[in-house]
């Protein structure tokens, strides 16, 4: 596949993924607006429904985000071929930020059951944070020669040309 042709998958992957992420966040936003599901308690009275119906939102754009990631592998692969397993690095990344968003999205929905025990939640995310931080420097360590001829190559764009001029005289 041309890169033309890669390029337009992946923005094509991306706008729809931008549509479904606003569409999830716009529900979200007018169930947390419902005058009558705030005060409304679900399981406890530490849990309204908003705060649940917006974890259970959130949890679907996570999956919607994730699922773009593996996705736009194969197109990153190729657009970016100078990196080898480009497409599982961009999977790390967003997975990444998956994790980033998913602490601050799930707090209001936990904390209230782990008053005592907050570090726990907080630790979960440092592991597993960590563990796709490393997996993606272990990706970019391992292309690091391939990385490193092609930013060469980009900054000696003419070597090729210069190289044959010095033979023709």
């Amino acid at each position: 596949m041309a890169k033309k042709e890669l390029f337009w998958t992946l923005l094509i992957k991306t706008v729809k993924t931008l549509v479904v992420l606003f569409t999830l966040f716009a529900i979200g936003f007018f169930v947390d607006s419902l005058p009558f599901a705030k005060p409304l308690p679900f399981i406890s009275f530490r849990l309204p429904v908003s705060v649940f119906l917006n974890a259970v939102v959130s949890l679907l754009a996570i999956i919607v985000f994730v699922k773009f990631g593996s996705e736009a592998a194969p197109s990153v692969d190729g657009l970016l071929d100078f990196v080898p397993k480009a497409g599982e690095l961009a999977g790390s990344v967003v997975k990444i930020l998956a994790l980033l968003f998913a602490y601050y999205a799930f707090q209001d929905a936990v904390f209230p059951f782990i008053a005592d025990f907050e570090w726990i939640y907080q630790s979960l995310f440092l592991g597993l944070t960590l563990f796709f931080v490393v997996r993606a420097g272990l990706q970019v360590y391992h292309a690091s020669e391939e990385i490193s001829r092609f930013l060469v190559g980009v900054m000696r764009p003419y070597r090729g040309a210069v190289s044959g001029e010095a033979k023709e005289n």
